[in-house]
């Protein structure tokens, strides 16, 4: 396979994919009333544990005004609590609260019906195929 013909096909792949996802994906939290930014933070909280605000001002790029705010919303609606840092006073962290972790669990559980109904549409030999083509890709993005 030419390089062209292997880089057209895996971004018109990727792309599709992102776009449908994607689309699931907002339509879920819109049901939900759940910004994409709120979703964001949601999910940094629930898979990597509480962290600063200012974390959460880089990672949306946001300023760090607009990180607090964001994180004082969240925390009016009982999806996340801001504590002191044990270890410094100075430090607030965000933690999730349960009604977060379960909002987060939810979306996951989301998701994974949309994968699931994907692969509904495969047959056992195109979804093992398709599995050794993401764990390859998979396996070189990492390199």
């Amino acid at each position: 396979m030419e390089t062209d013909e292997f880089s057209h096909s895996l971004l018109e792949g990727i792309t599709l994919l992102m776009r449908v996802s994607l689309q699931d994906l907002m339509g879920y939290i819109h049901r939900k009333g759940i910004s994409m930014a709120q979703i964001n933070v949601l999910y940094q909280l629930y898979y990597r544990g509480p962290c600063e605000v200012l974390a959460f001002s880089r990672m949306l790029a946001l300023s760090p005004a607009g990180a607090s705010q964001l994180i004082e919303r969240m925390a009016r609606q009982g999806w996340v609590e801001r504590l002191d840092d044990p270890t410094d006073r100075r430090v607030r962290r965000v933690h999730l609260t349960e009604p977060g972790r379960q909002l987060a669990a939810e979306s996951i559980a989301a998701r994974n019906e949309w994968v699931a109904r994907f692969g509904a549409r495969l047959s056992s030999e195109e979804k093992q195929q398709a599995a050794q083509v993401f764990r390859l890709l998979a396996e070189k993005i990492e390199d």
